[in-house]
């Protein structure tokens, strides 16, 4: 470990010493950082109006999404504060996160098989499954906020690896996908360190969290983490398998949608579900958390991404997400309207869809 650090050093200092690739966040960043660590019924909704009208950008971005088809009524939205009540305080803030880094970050060059749209369809599915598991009800300490930037950003080591060395990571995508090991295996083969790591030491000056720096440095092994870390990565670690394992999105990471043998035994072998102490060790549960995040991740993708892939009857991947939902007015708003407003339109596959698939793995 300490080799792999001077490495991520360097090259982060490197990367840093640039002064291109990797550009400063913008003034709001500090304080929707702090946000993103309290529970959403302690953020203040005008505070977040005044960070949100500071930055004429991030004001056109919360009105173009309140209405957008997904969010849309017959009214037009054009103040702020009805623009948050339509979306809701959780969904509201993920936007915010979401274009804060993507805009931040450099494109995914264009390399064989994967592209920088893969790359931020992976980072959000990762991101809402990881906000998922932040739920109070699973009597975890880490907070839905910072869940979901740790899942939007662990994916950013092999971005920042790809920007420095183009030719290098195409080499370590081929030695993934060839011998099906972990791309941090091929990383430090090429790299002698992990993406991950390197991540870490530029997230760091951005002043990010703490904790939101060591998910990402720790998530593929979080018991190398620091104690007070270890949840946090063992759970983006959940997360993200959960994405990766049932295919929803494609990805560079070496981990091909598992067979109904294998599904179980490649999850079971993940730091939270080893760990016996953490309650999602019950079946029942993980049964149910695993059909929450399947039907949110249908919720927030659109459908002519996500629905195909996952081929599921969305009838039947709702009965299970409603509990899901923060019991916040704002949200509970948007979830009615966004109901309303979605077109439900895929057809059920009945029971050789991807949810029947999961349903299977986990039989209570």
């Amino acid at each position: 470990m300490p080799y792999k650090n001077i490495m991520a050093n360097t090259i982060a200092q490197e990367i840093l010493d640039s002064g291109v690739k990797i550009p400063s966040l913008p003034d709001s960043a500090p304080r929707l950082m702090t946000m993103s660590r309290m529970p959403v019924d302690k953020i203040d909704i005008r505070e977040l109006e005044n960070l949100i009208q500071s930055d004429p950008v991030l004001f056109a971005q919360i009105l173009n999404l309140a209405n957008s088809p997904y969010y849309r009524t017959v009214v037009e939205v054009t103040g702020l504060r009805t623009a948050i009540m339509r979306i809701g305080l959780t969904e509201t803030l993920s936007a915010l996160y979401r274009y804060l880094f993507k805009n931040a970050l450099p494109e995914f060059p264009k390399l064989k098989g994967f592209s920088d749209k893969e790359y931020w369809e992976e980072s959000w599915a990762c991101a809402i499954a990881n906000r998922r598991l932040g739920d109070p009800r699973l009597m975890v300490e880490s907070l839905p906020g910072e869940l979901y930037i740790a899942g939007l950003l662990q994916g950013i080591g092999k971005l920042i690896l790809a920007v420095y060395d183009p030719n290098a990571f195409d080499k370590c995508i081929d030695i993934t996908r060839r011998t099906k090991k972990p791309l941090a295996n091929a990383e430090f083969e090429i790299f002698k360190t992990t993406g991950s790591l390197v991540a870490r030491k530029i997230l760091e000056s951005w002043n990010l969290p703490d904790r939101v720096c060591a998910a990402v440095a720790y998530w593929q092994s979080p018991e190398s983490a620091e104690p007070e870390y270890r949840e946090i990565a063992g759970l983006t670690q959940f997360a993200c398998s959960i994405v990766r394992l049932s295919g929803i999105v494609s990805s560079c990471e070496g981990m091909e949608r598992s067979s109904p043998e294998s599904f179980l035994t490649d999850l079971s072998g993940t730091y939270i579900l080893r760990n016996r102490a953490f309650p999602l060790t019950a079946s029942g549960k993980q049964y149910k958390l695993v059909q929450e995040i399947v039907s949110l991740l249908d919720d927030n993708f659109p459908e002519a991404n996500l629905r195909e892939k996952m081929n599921i009857s969305l009838k039947d991947s709702r009965q299970s997400s409603g509990s899901s939902r923060i019991n916040n007015a704002a949200d509970r708003g948007s979830v009615e309207k966004r109901k309303n407003n979605k077109k439900h339109a895929s057809e059920s596959v009945g029971k050789g869809g991807f949810f029947a698939w999961l349903k299977s793995l986990f039989r209570l």
